[in-house]
C-alpha cells in the first residue's frame, strides 16, 4: 500500500517494455537547460517513507483485517441463507412472547440455558450460556421451534472472530488462547485489560489512520494541479498505470478508511472515548455504564415483570432484547426499539437503541443503560459510531455495497502499491547492471 511519489515526483520513466522509445537529439541541437527539483521538504519524505515502509511490513495485517471486515458486511444475509430452516418466520397478529419462546425450548430440551434471547423479523433466538451451545430458533408466529444451530461456527464464525475479536473470542472457530491473554499493557490505566489480539487489533486501527492520513497528504498534487490527483494513465505503462490507481483508489477511500481506524481503535482502547467526550462536549457515561449491582432482596421477579419495568419507562417501544440473570448479574438486561430510527435493521438478530437494567428481586431498582443521547457528541459514539460508521448495517444490502467495495480498498492498494515498488526497485536494478557493464567496458 505505498505511495511511490519518489519516482514521479522525481520524473523516473519506466524501464524496459513498458518505456516509452528512446528520443535522440541531434549532435547540432542547443542544449536545453535543467532544472534541478526542489529538495523535498523534510515533514514531506519522512511521511513518505513512514507511509512506504509501515504499509511493506505491517500491510499484510491490514489488508487480512480490513478484507474480512468487507465480507463480514453481508453476514447478515449470509447467516440467514444458510440457515433459512432456523429463520423461518410465520406472520401472526398474536405472536408468542419472549417467556413462551423460552418455555417451549424447555420443553424441547429442559437442559438449555439460554443467557440472552433476541426477537428479530419474527424469529426468537435464544443463546447459550455456554459459548459453544449454539442458539435455539423459535418461530414467534406459531411458537415452534424451528431448530438448533452455531452462528459462531463455520467460515462467518471465523471472520467475526478475526475481524472483530482478534481471535480472542472464545467460542468462535478459530479461537487462539494465546491471543486471550492479558498484553504487557494491560496493567495500565490507559489500556487496561488489553488482550494481545486487542493490542494487534488496535494497532491496526492506528495503522489504518496513520496511512489514510499520510496518503492524503503524500497524494496532494497542489492547488494548481489537483486534477492530476484524480487521472489514470492507461496507455502509458504498467508503473504510471498502478501508481495513478494507487493514487485515486487512496484519495477516494479516505475518509471511510479513517473513520474505520478510528472506531476501530475506540472499541478497543476505552480510553479514547473518554478523550472523545472530553473533546466534543460530549457526556462520559462511564465504564460501567452496561452493568448494575444487583442490590434486591426478597423473592426473584418474571421476566414478565422486567419487560413491564420497560414498557412503562418507553411506552409503545417493541422489547427486542433480554438478558437474563446469571450468577454475579443479579439483574435484567432489556433493549427496545424506541420509535421508528432502527440502526441495527441490516442485522440477522438484533435490533434496538434503547437499553435498561432490572434488579433480578426489586424491579423498582432500574438503571438505564442507554437512553436518547444527551448531546451530537453522544449521538456519533454512542449510536452511529458501531451499526453506521463501522458496520453499515444501519441500512440496506443495496447500500451497503458501499461498505464492501471501500473495505477492499486496502487490498487493491496492496497489489498496486506493490507492482509499483516492483517496478521501481526493478528499474534501479537494471540501471545498476547498465552502469557496471558501461563501467566494464
Amino acid at each position: 500500500m505505498t505511495l511511490d511519489s519518489d519516482v514521479a515526483e522525481a520524473g523516473e520513466q519506466p524501464a524496459g517494455d513498458d518505456a516509452p522509445a528512446a528520443r535522440t537529439r541531434p549532435a547540432s541541437a542547443p542544449k536545453r537547460r535543467t532544472r534541478k527539483s526542489p529538495a523535498r521538504k523534510p515533514v514531506r519524505r519522512a511521511l513518505i517513507l513512514a507511509h512506504r515502509w509501515l504499509s511493506l511490513v505491517l500491510g499484510l495485517v491490514l489488508v487480512v483485517i480490513c478484507t474480512s471486515g468487507a465480507l463480514l458486511v453481508y453476514e447478515p444475509e449470509i447467516d440467514r441463507a444458510t440457515y433459512a430452516e432456523q429463520f423461518h418466520a410465520t406472520d401472526s397478529p398474536n405472536p408468542v412472547t419472549f417467556q413462551q419462546a423460552i418455555d417451549a425450548v424447555h420443553r424441547a430440551d429442559p437442559g438449555f440455558a439460554p443467557a440472552y434471547v433476541s426477537e428479530k423479523g419474527g424469529v426468537y433466538i435464544l443463546n447459550s450460556s455456554d459459548s459453544s451451545g449454539g442458539a435455539y430458533f423459535v418461530d414467534a408466529g406459531t411458537g415452534r421451534v424451528n431448530g438448533r444451530a452455531n452462528l459462531q461456527h463455520g467460515p462467518m464464525g471465523f471472520l467475526t472472530n478475526l475481524h472483530d475479536c482478534g481471535l480472542t473470542c472464545e467460542g468462535y472457530t478459530g479461537y487462539a488462547a494465546w491471543l486471550n491473554r492479558p498484553s504487557p499493557v494491560a496493567g495500565t490505566t490507559a489500556f487496561a485489560g488489553m488482550t494481545w489480539g486487542a493490542v494487534i487489533l488496535a494497532l491496526t486501527g492506528a495503522l489504518l489512520v496513520f496511512l489514510a492520513v499520510s496518503g492524503v497528504v503524500v497524494w496532494f498534487p497542489g492547488l494548481t494541479k489537483w486534477r492530476h490527483g484524480f487521472r489514470v494513465r492507461l496507455g502509458k505503462g504498467r508503473f504510471a498505470r498502478d501508481y495513478d490507481l494507487h493514487n485515486v483508489i487512496g484519495i477516494v477511500a479516505a475518509v471511510p478508511l479513517l473513520i474505520w481506524g478510528l472506531t476501530g481503535m475506540n472499541f478497543e482502547i476505552p480510553t479514547l472515548s473518554h478523550l472523545w467526550y472530553s473533546a466534543t462536549g460530549g457526556v462520559d457515561p462511564g465504564d460501567d455504564q452496561y452493568s448494575m449491582d444487583g442490590d434486591g432482596t426478597g423473592p426473584a421477579i418474571t421476566l414478565d415483570d422486567a419487560i413491564g419495568v420497560a414498557q412503562a419507562r418507553y411506552p409503545g417501544a417493541r422489547i427486542t432484547w433480554i438478558g437474563l440473570p446469571s450468577e454475579g448479574s443479579e439483574y435484567y438486561s432489556v433493549d427496545v426499539l424506541d420509535g421508528d430510527t432502527d440502526l441495527w435493521r441490516g442485522s440477522a438478530t438484533y435490533h434496538g437503541n434503547r437499553s435498561i437494567g432490572v434488579d433480578a428481586h426489586d424491579p423498582t431498582i432500574v438503571k438505564v443503560f442507554s437512553g436518547p443521547p444527551k448531546t451530537v457528541s453522544n449521538t456519533i459514539i454512542d449510536q452511529w459510531a458501531q451499526p453506521t460508521l463501522h458496520y453499515g448495517q444501519s441500512v440496506n444490502g443495496w447500500w451497503r455495497a458501499l461498505w464492501f467495495l471501500f473495505g477492499l480498498t486496502p487490498l487493491a492498494l496492496m497489489i498496486t502499491g506493490l507492482s509499483t515498488w516492483q517496478f521501481r526497485n526493478a528499474t534501479k536494478r537494471r540501471r545498476k547492471r547498465a552502469a557496471a557493464q558501461r563501467h566494464a567496458q
